[in-house]
């Protein structure tokens, strides 16, 4: 249970984080989006880890 809900926390993260990134790139900060794609990656590789308990 306790892997689900951490599951679906990352991946709600993950989302924000892509919405976040889109916005950044509107308006040219590309650093920034860059970083927020890059902590999107991360909180979806943490949700396949939750939910499946393993990588690959």
């Amino acid at each position: 249970m306790t892997k689900s809900i951490f599951g679906l926390f990352t991946a709600i993260l993950c989302w924000i984080c892509v919405v976040i990134s889109i916005q950044c790139f509107r308006k040219k900060r590309w650093g920034l989006g860059t970083l927020f794609l890059l902590n999107a990656f991360t909180n979806l590789v943490n949700s396949i880890h939750a939910f499946f308990g393993t990588l690959f």
